[in-house]
């Protein structure tokens, strides 16, 4: 069985396949399983008490908070603020049934990686509509029974906290599940070409995902994971769901028939979740829309949106949101700057060339993690490097510090590329700065990343970090600048955190 360890993953890349041949037997020879539902489907159904509990939670605190943020304006004080509190905290299950009805207890078993990200849209329209049927029913109750009424400014009060510690709330509700098994997804992968392979590399960053193994007619040959972990073929793929327990198959490309794969996929134990690697996924992202066209679905390519307008709001929340970090990090970037100087001859800062915006090169500020003069022996562990194409990096890295070690573990040494940040040089969110050497070999379609300013953080970060391989980071730079958008910066700021204290791809 593989891990989620991101060892287990390394596997054997394979050339593209084509769908191909003839169907392995005929259908109707095929065995119809029951419709069982697995241990582990039945497990991750589980988690839904825990996410309303945590959100019960969540939107009590919310409340409190409304209600000792409002007393500075004389509204209610005293016992009469108690007593206000205790009659709004009723009406806490109706934001509850409000939102279950939007669906968001629903979507996160519909996703292979689990993220209250994406339903900011959604969990906003129910807190509002919540909110709206709480002044509702508070003021049919007061009429009909003399019950006390809430006021709209209460109303506001009360909810505006929820917008921030609904999300906040669910994040640690999962990543508690997480640890202790309960939201732990059980993925099986149709294929085992090159697709499959960088899909499993990918799903073993993931902490809540555990990969079983690989399912395919024609397995490639080798000995590369997908084969030493191969389960069984199409025909077995039902029993493989409920032995296994798994609560999910994820459809990479194989060259057995469509037609086959489909009739196999329709016959799965009821519960077990299906997801599909798109043809021509190098092109789709987050942003793609699905629209039906009598009966036929199409996908479309998100065009990208990076106008004149957008640059300047990208530009202005750069330019705020650096300098009030700036401000707020001084403290940390001072403990940090003698830290360095006290443990480590050389300067405190290190400064890199680096290729930004329209090709121009810029200087890079880091706190410095390596000895100093580093960069003079690279030459001599090149042919150590555990990077593929022209990156270097070397695990375990013998010119890193001591301090150096901690602070590129916990990105404390990129926080000096807020400076750069500020001064237009770099962005919050972009594709990863470059070297020089490296970005030689940026070229056609790879050559758009320059579109946009290099950024402290972006999909690199949030898929991977240096775990990546040159062509991963290549295609992940072309989807954010092909398909750009301010939401998709907030999500991968959203997201960069978690990352960040997982430490995966950090050396």
């Amino acid at each position: 069985m593989l891990t989620n360890d991101g060892k287990s993953a390394i596997l054997v890349a394979r050339p593209g396949l084509q769908p191909a041949g003839p169907a392995p037997g005929p259908v109707a020879a095929v065995a119809q399983p029951a419709a069982a539902v697995s241990p582990a489907v039945r497990a991750r159904r589980g988690w839904t008490p825990f996410v309303v509990s945590g959100d019960l939670v969540s939107i009590s605190v919310s409340f409190f908070l409304g209600a000792l943020a409002r007393q500075p304006f004389g509204l209610r004080e005293g016992p009469a603020l108690v007593t206000s509190l205790l009659h709004e905290l009723a009406y806490v299950p109706l934001f509850i049934i409000v939102m279950a009805a939007y669906g968001l207890y629903q979507h996160e078993r519909r996703r292979v990686r689990q993220t209250s990200f994406l339903d900011t849209s959604s969990r906003t329209h129910a807190l509002t509509f919540g909110a709206i049927s709480s002044l509702a029913l508070s003021h049919v109750l007061h009429r009909m029974f003399g019950a006390p009424e809430i006021g709209w400014v209460e109303v506001v009060f009360m909810t505006l906290p929820a917008t921030m510690l609904v999300p906040i709330g669910r994040a640690a509700t999962s990543a508690l599940l997480s640890r202790a098994g309960i939201s732990r997804s059980r993925v099986i992968i149709v294929g085992s070409g090159s697709v499959a392979t960088s899909l499993a590399r990918r799903l073993a960053r993931c902490e809540d995902i555990e990969l079983v193994g690989f399912v395919d007619d024609e397995p490639y040959p080798g000995k590369g994971a997908q084969n030493q972990h191969h389960l069984g073929t199409m025909l077995d793929l039902s029993r493989l769901c409920t032995e296994t327990g798994a609560d999910r198959v994820v459809v990479a490309f194989s060259q057995t028939a469509q037609a086959w794969v489909a009739e196999m996929l329709r016959q799965l134990p009821a519960g077990v979740r299906i997801s599909v690697v798109p043809r021509l996924f190098e092109l789709v992202t987050w942003q793609s829309r699905i629209e039906d066209v009598h009966g036929l679905t199409l996908m479309d390519v998100a065009p990208p949106q990076l106008g004149a307008f957008n640059r300047a709001l990208k530009r202005s929340m750069d330019l705020v949101v650096s300098a009030l970090l700036l401000l707020a990090l001084s403290p940390l970037m001072a403990a940090v700057a003698l830290a360095i100087k006290l443990t480590s001859p050389g300067p405190i800062f290190f400064r890199q060339a680096r290729i930004g915006l329209k090709g121009k090169t810029f200087r890079i500020r880091k706190f410095r993690t390596m000895e100093d003069g580093a960069d003079l022996v690279k030459i001599d562990l090149r042919e150590h490097s555990n990077a593929d194409g022209p990156m270097f990096k070397i695990h375990n890295d013998p010119r890193v510090t001591r301090v150096g070690k901690f602070l590129r573990a916990t990105s404390i040494d990129e926080v000096p590329q807020l400076i750069n940040v500020f001064l237009g040089e770099m962005s919050l969110v972009g594709p990863r700065p470059f070297v020089l050497d490296e970005s030689l070999a940026l070229d056609g379609w790879a050559a758009r990343r320059f579109d946009v300013r290099p950024g402290m953080t972006g999909l690199w970060q949030t898929s991977g970090r240096s775990d990546l391989s040159f062509d991963e980071l290549r295609q992940l730079d072309y989807s954010y600048v092909a398909s750009w958008s301010l939401s998709w910066d907030l999500k991968i700021l959203w997201h960069t955190p978690g990352s960040v204290l997982r430490r995966h791809g950090a050396y």
